[in-house]
């Protein structure tokens, strides 16, 4: 028995949308989730999402991230397959590089919320390897109501890398790409160390 079914018959399971008994994500609120996968070129990087950052994605994102509701990765694992399957077939390993936590976060959390979608990725999808590379080298503010330019000076220098990515063929794993600042930290990073930065996969896309 997984680890998660173990804590569904301890806490049984509720919609992350509804709140209702029984799924994670029941079926109807799964219906109302418009998948509009996008590409698009953000600060320099190629980005692919699923969704529009709306009502229902942000409820899924908060029940992960903020109530702890972590079984909730294999569905969104699930949601991210259009966008997985632009992935160019090639013979060198491919990366996904999940976006770090910050410390206060991980503190308060107890875990790596895109850590825990890139292994669910990674699990159904063995060709794409998890890369936990990127850390943060000192706190950082929280991003939500931060103009473009503050996200970006917040994040300068904010990160640095905790295992060797030279070679490596890397895409980024974000929850919602907004103004870019988070993947052009995490790219800067990635490139000084020699990796390769194919893109950015995320589940929704904000205006901000």
């Amino acid at each position: 028995m997984s680890t998660y079914s173990l804590l569904d018959l301890i806490f049984p399971s509720r919609c992350a949308i509804c709140d209702c008994s029984g799924k994670n994500l029941c079926d109807s609120c799964r219906s109302l989730i418009c998948l509009e996968p996008q590409e698009f070129a953000l600060a320099g990087i190629h980005v692919f999402t699923v969704t529009r950052y709306g009502d229902e994605t942000s409820k899924l994102i908060v029940a992960l991230k903020e109530k702890g509701q972590s079984a909730l990765v294999s569905e969104l694992a699930l949601m991210l397959d259009p966008i997985l399957a632009k992935i160019p077939r090639t013979e060198s390993q491919v990366y996904l590089v999940p976006a770090p936590s910050r410390p206060a976060n991980f503190s308060k959390r107890g875990f790596h919320p895109m850590l825990l979608l890139a292994q669910a990725i990674s699990n159904r999808n063995p060709k794409l390897r998890v890369l936990n590379a990127l850390s943060f080298v000192r706190e950082v503010k929280d991003q939500v109501g931060l103009s473009a330019s503050e996200r970006i000076a917040n994040l300068a220098l904010s990160m640095s890398l905790n295992q060797k990515v030279a070679g490596k063929i890397c895409y980024l794993l974000d929850d919602v790409v907004t103004t870019g600042a988070t993947a052009l930290e995490a790219a800067r990073v990635l490139r000084i160390g020699g990796a390769s930065v194919a893109g950015v996969l995320a589940l929704s896309y904000s205006k901000g």
